[in-house]
């Protein structure tokens, strides 16, 4: 690898076709109630997986998006899980990109192909698509790493999105939109690639909506790749748990509409944070990836059993072994700046703790990423107004247990100080964790 710090940002198309998904290109949308109801009636715009690689000319680290509903670690059919990817990388560039350095995440769009397999789900066709094409994509960033100089910028744009709940804890959200910005060392003008990190669900466009979309993630790097000259802007979806847009209203205005609107509001903030960036204070690459394990323990859903009936996530160990699920998170270190991935949709403390905990100029916390365990709600004090909302609503129904973003959150300080960060004593909910055997069993 080239000395110094270099970065390479690359995207593939993985939108469904008659070759990747025969008989007639089309696929089950995920995201909105349950079973097979909405088959698409064609694409709206290309879908992408999107890839950002770092190197200090040590060590790598890659980010990486898919605009689907969400994909999980394993599959029942198959080789075609997110750790399975990650280990192919590991496996083709020779341990450059060790698995633990790859965090892979979905836009979790609700017109997105259903990877899940509640809404439908998908061929082994598609799926072995989207790997092949997010393997390619994170190669292909690796193969254009090029000289960089990182910037950081956030601004404020809570009035665009809102909580699903209106009492404490449950009422507060994460307001800011941040950016990570790749320049060229020698100009700070000359962009070469943007990531982008907000907490918005990809539900704009509603249940009656049958055209593949990656909803807003998709279109507002698509606008940001126009407006700044580059080739690749990649979002990556943060802690979105019961955060909702706030979508445009107005008699007459058809969902596609609906979501321009909203995608332009969104893209005026990015290009706001990009114009109000600092540099980044970089230093080396370290990354580390933790196994946690968590007792199902969901009264609506009632049996483990039952939900490994009716989705395709592997049903075996170390992913399901009895009553214990398990699961990966991610910390990854660039000098002063924190990335954590977090395999579901987390509800807004665990993005909070994590800013308390660990002294980063900034934290960037990935969603729906290395596997897709539905809401990761937290704290665990809040759980009881969450679950009293159900089945109406949704968040205690997708859910492992009243507990998993608490130990989401607690298992990421493991993996702050793994990657050198010095915390404050944890809180004293970590201390039923502190002694988890976290070591990957793969």
């Amino acid at each position: 690898m080239p000395e110094g710090l270099h970065v390479g940002i690359a995207k593939r198309d993985i939108s469904p076709t008659l070759a990747t998904a025969p008989p007639d290109g089309q696929v089950f949308l995920g995201g909105y109630g349950f079973g097979p109801g909405r088959r698409s009636t064609g694409l709206l715009a290309p879908i992408f997986v999107r890839a950002f690689v770092i190197s200090d000319g040590n060590s790598v680290v890659a980010f990486a998006e898919n605009e689907t509903q969400g994909q999980f670690g394993a599959y029942k059919l198959g080789p075609y899980g997110l750790s399975d990817i990650a280990g192919d990388i590991e496996l083709a560039t020779g341990g450059v990109l060790p698995r633990s350095h790859i965090i892979i995440g979905s836009d979790h769009s609700h017109a997105g192909p259903d990877t899940s397999g509640v809404w439908g789900g998908l061929r082994p066709s598609y799926l072995q698509h989207l790997k092949t094409q997010t393997i390619g994509a994170i190669l292909d960033a690796l193969a254009d790493l090029q000289p960089a100089a990182l910037s950081v910028g956030k601004v404020n744009a809570g009035n665009l999105l809102h909580s699903q709940f209106d009492k404490p804890p449950n009422d507060v959200v994460n307001e800011e939109l941040r950016v990570l910005v790749a320049s060229s060392p020698s100009d700070p003008n000359e962009i070469l690639g943007v990531l982008i990190n907000y907490a918005a669900h990809s539900t704009v466009m509603g249940s009656e909506n049958t055209l593949v979309s990656g909803d807003w993630p998709s279109v507002v790097a698509t606008q940001v790749e126009t407006a700044l000259d580059i080739d690749t802007a990649v979002v990556m979806l943060a802690d979105c748990g019961r955060t909702q847009p706030s979508r445009p209203s107005g008699d007459g205005n058809t969902e596609p509409e609906k979501l321009t609107v909203y995608a332009n509001d969104v893209t005026a903030r990015v290009l706001d944070a990009v114009n109000q960036r600092v540099p980044a204070s970089t230093g080396p690459v370290q990354s580390t990836q933790l196994f946690l394990r968590d007792r199902f323990d969901n009264s609506v859903i009632g049996t483990i059993a039952f939900l490994a009936s009716i989705i395709s996530r592997k049903n075996a160990p170390p992913w399901l072994d009895g009553e214990i699920v398990g699961t990966t998170v991610s910390a990854a270190r660039v000098g002063d700046l924190f990335f954590a991935g977090i395999p579901g949709e987390g509800y807004p403390a665990i993005q909070f703790g994590v800013e308390a905990a660990v002294p980063a100029q900034e934290h960037f916390v990935f969603g729906l990423a290395n596997d897709q365990l539905g809401y990761l709600i937290a704290p665990e004090e809040g759980y009881p107004d969450i679950l009293a909302a159900a089945p109406e609503n949704d968040n205690a129904v997708f859910n492992v247990s009243p507990a998993i973003g608490d130990h989401v959150m607690c298992t990421l300080f493991k993996g702050a100080r793994d990657t050198g960060w010095t915390l404050p004593e944890d809180p004293a909910k970590c201390a039923r964790w502190v002694d988890e055997d976290n070591t990957l069993p793969f």
